[in-house]
């Protein structure tokens, strides 16, 4: 007999949180550079801000200042906090020799997947030596 969980128990909040890379000539050519999803907004800021504060040594000094002293050490996380709390999007774009690099997390509901064959959830229909 099948179980039967709750409404609840198949949807929970959570963010997800992405970065990205465009060139500034194709703006619309976005190229994924990581992915998490947050279980909670204090969870995607603290993914956001790993990441900033990683690139932030390969920024000029002027970007890199303004990364780790006013996003990464400084107010605007706990801004980009309120809003995921509040239910709005956030994001943090940097620039670097004709690139753009974009840390951007948006309040989401995740739905629970259940396990196929005693294996984590969809990874049982994918092809071998596919991505996962």
């Amino acid at each position: 007999m099948r179980e039967v969980l709750p409404r609840a128990a198949l949807v929970r909040p959570g963010v997800w949180c992405e970065a990205v890379t465009a060139a500034e000539s194709e703006p619309g050519a976005e190229e994924r550079r990581g992915a998490y999803a947050a279980a909670s907004p204090e969870a995607a800021v603290r993914w956001l801000r790993v990441g900033a504060r990683a690139a932030a040594s390969s920024l000029g000094p002027l970007q890199a200042g303004y990364v780790l002293d006013h996003w990464v050490h400084g107010p605007g996380s706990l801004q980009d906090y309120v809003r995921l709390h509040r239910g709005r999007p956030c994001a943090l774009t940097v620039y670097r020799d004709g690139h753009r690099l974009t840390w951007r997390a948006h309040p989401v509901r995740f739905v629970h997947l259940v396990a196929v064959n005693g294996r984590r959830p969809c990874t049982a229909a994918a092809p071998a030596g596919e991505a996962r």
